[in-house]
This record gives C-alpha cells, sequence and structure tokens, in this order.
C-alpha cells in the first residue's frame, strides 16, 4: 500500500475517533468504560502504525540516521 494512502487513512482514524471522544465526554451522562477503552487502544494504534509509516518513509529517504 502507498505510504500517502496509509497517512491519509490513520489520519483520518485519528480525527473520527477525537471527535468520538469528545462527544463520549459532552454528552454520556454515565460513561461506559469500555467504550473509552476501545477508542483510546485504537488511537493509539492508529499513532503507532502513523509514526511508524513517517520513520519508515524519513529512513527510505535517508534522513534518518541510526
Amino acid at each position: 500500500m502507498d505510504l500517502r494512502k496509509l497517512d491519509l487513512i490513520l489520519s483520518v482514524v485519528l480525527l473520527i475517533n477525537s471527535v468520538r471522544i469528545f462527544y463520549l465526554i459532552v454528552t454520556n451522562d454515565d460513561p461506559v468504560p469500555f467504550d473509552y477503552m476501545v477508542l483510546f487502544f485504537s488511537t493509539v494504534g492508529a499513532v503507532i502504525l502513523f509514526m511508524n509509516s513517517r520513520r519508515r518513509k524519513m529512513k527510505e529517504e535517508g534522513r534518518l540516521e541510526e
């Protein structure tokens, strides 16, 4: 998969998750911890994948020294 497409997909996932977390916090009087846990872990997963794709892209371009 092209890295630009992957970055776009992960950015959309992060945006959707942040909107969903904000919506849950504002509208839910009795929050269920499971909802927050699922959103948190999906957001963390998307961030990890996003940073990994960025690092790989920089490595391919030769800008990342190891």
